[in-house]
């Protein structure tokens, strides 16, 4: 009976799982941590047999104190030193090209180092795989050309950022990439295919056997109560920038503070303190003794 029981919960979770594809964030961000499977990955939508990877980081969040964070469905580094960039984006966004404008901006912020030169910026590809094609030439890649002049007369402008568009609707006429881009949606894990043998590999790890199973499962139960907690603690924020509002405007110091903090123990007593003073000085002075330790102190 007791094994029956392991295999039934087994079952139940390969179920679970088999929902998954290589469009969905999460998914895909356990199969490409892989390198070799990256490696794959790009090299057949960059058309570079060749193409060697040192370093993948999947779900890589780079954070900016006085602007926008982002987080990239990956970050790969070639064996040479350039950077690409792999994005997912699965639902429809009105500024894609404004999207991966910033995305590069915040890449190469987060490499060139202070004292450094220009010249010293690596180059960095942009993969960008939508469902649908937003450019609407009904075709299935497009690549980007910078060029300066008129049709007659023109030359090539390089930048050293290279941007390749590619969507799940229609053809690129090439039989790998294409071949590639039906796999993404299907994911099977039984697959058969010489062209990115590694990624089937692991699609089926996660899909299939027990410890990938596993792993699996356990991240989208952690998600699931990381979302819950994230929900309060957002809402417990919005609710103290309300009451301090009233209070009048908010420094930025203070405010920045308020929305970093992911304590909810902090954030309930700040909550407290905010619906008790009479100004934000007040507000201020009271919160900075507050600590994780001193929850139950009296406001």
């Amino acid at each position: 009976m007791e094994v029956k029981n392991v295999l039934e919960i087994y079952e139940q979770k390969r179920e679970r799982v088999q929902e998954f594809n290589l469009t969905n964030d999460l998914f895909a961000g356990k199969v490409f941590e892989d390198v070799e499977a990256s490696q794959e990955l790009c090299s057949i939508l960059m058309q570079k047999p060749g193409l060697r990877l040192k370093s993948v980081r999947t779900q890589y969040v780079i954070r900016n104190l006085q602007s926008h964070s982002v987080q990239l469905d990956f970050l790969a580094e070639e064996e040479i030193g350039n950077m690409i960039n792999v994005e997912f984006q699965m639902y429809s966004e009105d500024e894609p090209f404004r999207r991966t404008r910033y995305y590069t901006s915040c890449i190469d912020m987060s490499i060139l180092e202070k004292g450094r030169e220009y010249y010293e910026l690596p180059d960095v590809t942009v993969l960008y795989i939508t469902k649908s094609d937003f450019i609407g030439h009904k075709r299935g890649s497009y690549q980007i050309h910078r060029k300066a002049g008129d049709k007659s007369q023109s030359i090539d402008v390089g930048n050293g950022v290279h941007e390749r568009y590619f969507n799940l609707k229609y053809s690129t006429k090439d039989a790998k990439i294409d071949e590639l881009l039906r796999y993404l949606q299907d994911s099977d894990p039984f697959y058969q295919t010489e062209s990115f043998p590694r990624i089937v590999e692991r699609v089926n790890f996660y899909k299939i056997q027990r410890k990938g199973v596993d792993i699996m499962c356990e991240i989208t139960d952690r998600i699931r109560r990381e979302g819950k907690i994230e929900g309060k603690i957002e809402g417990k924020i919005e609710d103290i920038m309300q009451l301090l509002e009233e209070l009048g405007k908010i420094p930025t110091k203070i405010a920045q503070q308020i929305t970093q903090e992911t304590d909810l123990n902090v954030l309930a007593g700040w909550l407290k303190c905010a619906a008790a003073v009479s100004s934000i000085s007040e507000f201020e002075a009271r919160m900075s003794g507050f600590t994780p330790e001193a929850g139950n102190e009296s406001y």
